[in-house]
């Protein structure tokens, strides 16, 4: 509101006085929503209980097809990172599904308990009662689409169906849930009256699930808020999230704001189409808002062995940024950050790595590496390289890296090879000088500072070769798969001819690589580039259709494709013989000695 009546009556200033009072007016309009402030505290306190659906929303997931050895195994893992409850398919689905539930709910985990999930129906239910489960997670679509294509049924259906299977459950001494399916696209008014009816009923928790990833988090809380003050609070409220659309952990997180006790999971974030919460990720969120009462409720350690061993069963990688696990996770690799890293983790780290079984890794490979680095896997191999030397080295490997791809053992072999020669610091170098200037002699001689200059010299040109040969040592990568280049010319900028030919380079079975760029001052002038094709064939008949699609694409909008492939060769000089002699000369180096 205020917003609005700064803007009905700005036009009113004179522009002078608009600019001054402008600020004001912004400070002094609310924003459309404020937290409490307490906002924050249920998430810092813990109040949240974790179930883990690996084995129930996460056997929906595409490739995923665990074996009942599986299931004991992340049962059993789940259990000693200490999640609360644990998720079994619906035991209706095979026999095999039941004798899983029966097998998991007789492993007498010490801390999670073993529920199943599914349908309000009396058939589901006393199938998940006989499995002996401790717990019935039933549901039942409230949204209007799901409800046309599913079931059917009202409202009042709905609850006398509700009523029939909760007094089922129990009357078996069962923790028993209570489900709307779909509740984000639910009339409110529905899910309330559903909600309130199954409270009555005497139901441990009621779930609201989003069913689509259609929420966002003011949505979650909205909703959740509404939920939580309608119903008593002995009754939980379980939430249920999926990731549709890249939002179900900012939405977990503001569903226990709200007033959610229980948070659903699965490893890896696998489920139905693009799963639901992670439950490495959400661990993570936690332990940065209270790490202590996460450390103390959690072994940690477990996330890296169950994500590692669900991406195996399920025969998909683990992403690069997943959280905690994920290569890039704890991965370093700027110069600047690297250097802050090895002196405090924390400048660049939320989380500990050795808190969750994983391990810091610092990139030494690339163009931006930092000498600090480089010095730091030096001292790892136990190698004594003075600093001077590794600053020299590392614009060495950051000027190789621009070129070609430098692997760690590479960096190892070349950190060796500079320990292994004659060892010769600036203090070494310099020594005579420091005591002559001690023992009171004139360093302001001419000829003496000439030969202090000279030793300076001598010893980085004889750094700067050392390291120049430690390179020349790798061995020379060559590709030997066949290729070929093609050049483009004319207006490949104009006519879209560059953005389609990588389209067709993407979409053949080939490789690529895009060698040169060569783009014209003037629109009236021809530009062009050069593509290196590589086939992953023999026969190279990939690289040929690649160039026949090109090169008919390009003909329809006037631009011409040359082949101008050429055979390169490389060769390398192996370092040899007394390498302080062949820098410094045999008279120098017996000076310095």
């Amino acid at each position: 509101k205020a917003t609005v009546s700064v803007l009905n009556w700005t036009h009113l200033l004179p522009l002078q006085m608009l600019s001054r009072q402008l600020p004001r007016l912004c400070a002094a309009a609310r924003p459309v929503y404020a937290p409490p402030a307490e906002f924050g505290d249920r998430v810092k306190n813990m109040d949240i209980k974790i179930i883990d659906s690996t084995l129930r929303e996460g056997e929906q997931f595409d490739s995923a097809d665990f074996t009942t050895q599986d299931r004991v195994f992340i049962a059993k893992m789940l259990d000693r990172l200490g999640v609360d409850y644990i998720e079994m398919i619906n035991p209706v689905a095979s026999a095999k599904a039941m004798e899983d539930c029966r097998r998991l709910a007789e492993l007498n985990l010490k801390t999670s308990k073993i529920l199943t999930h599914v349908r309000c129906d009396m058939r589901d239910v006393k199938a998940a009662v006989e499995s002996g489960v401790d717990g019935v997670n039933m549901y039942m679509a409230t949204s209007e689409i799901l409800v046309a294509h599913s079931h059917k049924k009202g409202i009042d259906e709905i609850l006398r169906l509700a009523d029939q299977a909760i007094d089922y459950v129990q009357k078996h001494n069962l923790e028993v849930r209570f489900s709307c399916e779909d509740t984000f696209r639910s009339d409110i008014d529905n899910v309330l009256k559903v909600y309130r009816g199954v409270a009555e009923m005497g139901v441990d928790r009621i779930g609201i699930a989003d069913t689509v990833g259609i929420a966002t988090p003011l949505d979650v809380y909205r909703v959740v808020k509404t939920v939580r003050e309608a119903i008593p609070k002995e009754v939980g409220i379980e939430f249920h999230a999926h990731d549709d659309t890249g939002c179900c952990l900012p939405n977990a997180l503001m569903a226990v704001e709200a007033g959610a006790t229980h948070i659903d999971t699965c490893v890896l974030g696998i489920g139905e189409r693009n799963g639901i919460v992670p439950l490495g990720a959400f661990l993570a969120r936690l332990y940065t808002i209270n790490k202590e009462a996460v450390m103390d409720k959690y072994n940690l350690k477990c996330v890296n062995a169950l994500d590692k061993f669900v991406s195996r069963a399920c025969s998909v990688p683990i992403p690069f940024n997943n959280c905690v696990t994920g290569s890039g996770a704890f991965t370093h690799k700027a110069g600047v950050h690297t250097k802050a890293v090895m002196s405090n983790p924390g400048a660049y780290e939320v989380l500990s790595p050795e808190d969750f079984g994983v391990e810091r890794r610092v990139n030494i490979r690339g163009k931006i590496t930092g000498w600090n680095a480089i010095k730091a896997r030096a001292q790892a191999l136990q190698l004594d390289i003075p600093d001077e030397q590794i600053q020299i080295a590392t614009n060495f490997i950051k000027n190789h890296a621009d070129s070609q791809k430098i692997s760690d053992e590479a960096i190892d072999t070349i950190l060796i090879q500079l320990a292994s020669g004659p060892r010769i610091s600036r203090g070494d170098f310099m020594a005579p000088f420091a005591k002559a200037m001690q023992s009171g002699q004139d360093t302001n001689n001419p000829a003496f500072q000439s030969a202090a200059q000279a030793a300076v010299e001598a010893l980085h040109s004889y750094q700067t070769e050392l390291a120049r040969l430690a390179i020349a040592s790798l061995p020379v990568q060559v590709d030997n798969r066949p290729y070929a280049i093609v050049r483009l010319e004319g207006h490949i900028f104009d006519q879209e001819v560059l953005n389609r030919t990588m389209d067709i380079c993407v979409e053949s079975k080939c490789d690529f690589d895009l060698v040169n760029v060569q783009c014209a001052k003037r629109n009236e002038d021809m530009s062009s580039c050069d593509i290196k094709l590589f086939s992953t064939t023999q026969s190279a008949t990939d690289v040929e259709d690649t160039i026949t699609a090109i090169t008919e694409m390009c003909s329809e909008r006037g631009c011409e494709v040359v082949n101008i492939t050429e055979q390169s060769k490389t060769s390398s000089t192996p370092a040899s013989g007394n390498l302080a002699a062949q820098v410094l000369g045999t008279e120098a180096v017996a000076a310095s000695a």
